[in-house]
């Protein structure tokens, strides 16, 4: 099992919407995927169902611990299951956070024990101490960050929290940094993707980046992953289908579908 957290400096960078279709995309290229929602409050229940609001999640474990596995909702797709944020009160009145990452550990090995072969975390906006926690303990950490001017400057902080968790001992590695919000008629917004790709090595960016584009507000007012939207999926939905072969290839997760799947012919 691998697993992802997303995180970025700064709200309002298309985290959450990145997440969602993400780990659908992941989901449809044959992968078993969990999507956990740590962010107290609540993206993806608010994104795809109010219901998921009123269900126990991933605080409720934190403040009790129990079974993870009955807190997880299926989705219409057998490969994609969700893991609501439900209830922050109790875990932020009442736990010491020194014991936060002994229960992150015990949840992850609870989901691990299920056959998942991926589990995105989904975190709250900016390095708050639960995001930390989850970045900490996750195997990689993807960085949607949104393609504005403040992007150059916030970069180089993003890096040194990083190779702090790793000198502490996380074994976090960064899968790459996700430009998102990229208006491809807007020059500003082009310039800082130049600049970027200018600035940092090829290993540290995605190459795929992720266009502003109305869809996306649809496909949440819909409770849906964009490539769930119609039955013919929009042009905009290829998008994470390559960056999750992109995400794929950078992580090795790739190769375990190679070792796992032996070459057959079309006919025989």
């Amino acid at each position: 099992m691998i697993v992802f957290a997303t995180a970025s400096q700064k709200g309002g960078v298309g985290k959450t919407t990145v997440c969602i279709n993400l780990g659908h995309a992941l989901a449809r290229r044959g992968w078993n995927t969990l999507l956990v929602d740590t962010d107290p409050q609540g993206g993806i229940g608010l994104s795809l169902s109010k219901n998921t609001r009123k269900k126990r999640g991933f605080y409720d474990f934190m403040a009790k611990g129990g079974e993870a596995r009955r807190l997880i909702i299926p989705t219409r797709l057998p490969e994609f299951s969700i893991l609501p944020s439900g209830s922050a009160d109790e875990f932020m009145r009442g736990t010491d956070f020194e014991n936060a990452p002994e229960k992150l550990r015990d949840f992850l090995r609870q989901i691990d024990l299920l056959g998942y072969d991926c589990v995105i975390l989904d975190t709250a906006a900016g390095m708050t101490s639960m995001t930390e926690t989850v970045v900490r303990g996750a195997d990689w950490i993807v960085v949607p960050q949104q393609a504005e001017p403040l992007a150059v400057r916030s970069i180089p902080l993003l890096m040194e929290t990083l190779s702090r968790f790793r000198k502490e001992g996380s074994p976090v590695r960064i899968a790459g940094i996700l430009l998102t919000m990229v208006l491809n008629t807007h020059e500003a917004s082009l310039k800082v993707v130049r600049e970027l790709r200018q600035m940092l090595p090829p290993q540290l960016l995605f190459q795929q980046d992720i266009p502003r584009d109305n869809l996306f507000l649809e496909a949440s007012a819909m409770g849906l992953p964009i490539a769930l939207m119609r039955k013919n999926p929009p042009a905009t939905a290829l998008i994470f289908d390559q960056l999750a072969a992109e995400l794929e290839e950078r992580t090795g997760l790739g190769d375990r579908k190679e070792q796992d799947h032996s070459h057959a012919s079309l006919l025989d």
